[in-house]
């Protein structure tokens, strides 16, 4: 990743949590039982400001983001491995980012054609389909994040 990329990632992670209110970051293991413990985590964090339905709905990717970290990236594969998610409020919408460590195989994530049968790839798909917005960056010193918008129903 050449200088350019490395500030182009920085500069729009910044952009993306311009104007928003953190309403918390938290780290997690590399594995499997981390995917329930961030969606609990993230419910607990969303519960007094956005509705139920918003709820399960981030609840419910973070729980696919997570789960592509832990089997796709290095965090999974790592034993000391971290995969780290953020949740902010704002301008009308709900973000959530997940940060790992990235792959020395594939650092672009991206959905895969499945068929009826299949029993898993569908993460992404899922993504794409229910958030208002998403994408992914990657920077060597701090990893690959997947990030997703989730338009907010005020309670």
């Amino acid at each position: 990743m050449s200088r350019e990329d490395v500030y182009a990632a920085a500069a729009a992670m910044i952009v993306r949590w311009d104007m928003l209110r953190i309403l918390g970051n938290r780290s997690f293991y590399g594995v499997p039982e981390s995917a329930g413990k961030a969606r609990k985590w993230v419910r607990e964090l969303l519960e007094d400001h956005v509705s139920g339905e918003v709820i399960e709905t981030a609840e419910l990717l973070v729980s696919e983001v997570v789960t592509n970290s832990i089997l796709h990236s290095d965090s999974g594969l790592d034993p000391d491995g971290q995969i780290t998610v953020g949740v902010g409020l704002g301008r009308g919408l709900v973000h959530i980012e997940v940060i790992d460590q990235g792959s020395v195989l594939n650092n672009i994530p991206a959905m895969r054609p499945v068929d009826d049968d299949s029993l898993s790839g569908r993460g992404l798909s899922w993504v794409n389909h229910l958030s208002s917005e998403w994408g992914n960056d990657h920077d060597r010193e701090i990893g690959r994040a997947v990030w997703f918008q989730l338009a907010l129903a005020s309670t």
